[in-house]
């Protein structure tokens, strides 16, 4: 009897990968639908229909699923963002439209990254190294510019923070449903534009 029990147990639990899958939709459901205020593991666990101590085991709470979020989002904007086409400005124009893409296509990753700050919420140094990582993809993507001439009178890591706020103030007003732009995509690419042409 005790053995048909603890088959049957062992049969039915979730696996430990489909609930950190499960999980995870769940939260950017949470952050998409009702934002950071409905971020709690009770709102992640009621959605991902998981006990909230699966939760605390898998991800030692909410500021662990945080955690998950943020590594993912830095290192999926890294991707997003960096380009090999053999024209160093070519491929600074279109890591500013990556970065667009990746925010406006990934909101929730995008607010845990840089919209709001979740209380008691503090990034390990594994994870702020793998966002530094993400930054400096835009350095590097600079320094080459350097060599066409641009951005000449800069440190590259400084022009990389400039095209960085800009792109993110950008973006943010567009989240916030705040930018009146006539046309959206038409002004972002002004925007662009002007960097580039500024640092020339």
């Amino acid at each position: 009897m005790f053995y048909t029990v603890l088959m049957t147990t062992t049969l039915t639990r979730t696996p430990s990968k489909l609930i950190v899958i499960e999980v995870r939709q769940a939260a950017l459901a949470i952050l998409d639908e009702k934002g950071p205020d409905g971020f709690t593991v009770r709102a992640i666990a009621k959605r991902a229909n998981v006990a909230p101590m699966a939760i605390y085991n898998h991800f030692d709470g909410v500021n662990g699923v945080l955690e998950a979020l943020w590594i993912e989002g830095f290192e999926a904007l890294r991707e997003a963002i960096t380009f090999h086409s053999g024209d160093p400005l070519w491929d600074l124009m279109n890591a500013g439209r990556g970065y667009r893409s990746f925010a406006l296509g990934n909101r929730g990753l995008y607010t845990v990254m840089f919209m709001h700050r979740f209380r008691n919420f503090c990034p390990t140094v594994e994870a702020e190294h793998i966002a530094a990582r993400t930054y400096q993809a835009l350095v590097i993507n600079v320094e080459r510019c350097q060599q066409l001439g641009y951005f000449s009178n800069t440190r590259a890591s400084d022009g990389a923070q400039v095209v960085w706020a800009a792109c993110h103030g950008y973006v943010a007003l567009e989240l916030l449903d705040i930018n009146f732009a006539a046309n959206r995509d038409d002004t972002f690419e002004r925007l662009l534009a002007a960097l580039r042409d500024g640092f020339r």
